[in-house]
């Protein structure tokens, strides 16, 4: 059988099942974080207002939550077969790629809360202005004593 250059081999450490020993751990502890930070997220978004439009209004929990959740990973690993301890931050770029992938998937998962809290925002709206339109259209006041 022909064997595959050294590189490939290597690669191919990380594709499917192979994937580093951390990485499914991490990937759902992070995920856990992201979606129990659900409030936290939301008010720093309120907070930061109109200046985050975009694709940069990204991002406003993911980076603190990877940071928790590394360091948790380094002070209680999950059985990694070696039992080594998690260096500080990855540095084989194929760790990285990983670190980088987990990222974009929270972003994502955080972009979809900001996103699903938007249409929630954009709903209450209409359904004021449509009330408002109502009173408007019967020309009443309407008396908060007799409510009539």
């Amino acid at each position: 059988a022909m064997e595959a250059p050294p590189l490939r081999r290597h690669r191919a450490r990380y594709k499917g099942p192979a994937a580093p020993p951390w990485k499914e751990t991490y990937r759902r502890r992070c995920m856990e974080r992201l979606r129990s930070s659900r409030a936290k997220l939301l008010d720093r978004y309120r907070q930061a207002g109109e200046r985050l439009c975009g694709p940069a209004a990204g991002s406003l929990l993911v980076q603190e939550v990877m940071e928790l959740e590394w360091q948790g990973l380094q002070e209680s690993p999950p059985a990694l077969g070696g039992g080594e301890p998690l260096a500080q931050m990855p540095e084989d770029p194929d760790e990285l790629a990983v670190l980088e992938e987990i990222q974009q998937e929270l972003i994502l998962q955080e972009q979809s809360v900001i996103e699903e809290y938007e249409r929630s925002l954009q709903f209450d709206e209409e359904c004021l202005n449509a009330m408002l339109d109502g009173l408007d259209a019967s020309d009443k006041v309407i008396c908060p004593v007799c409510r009539k």
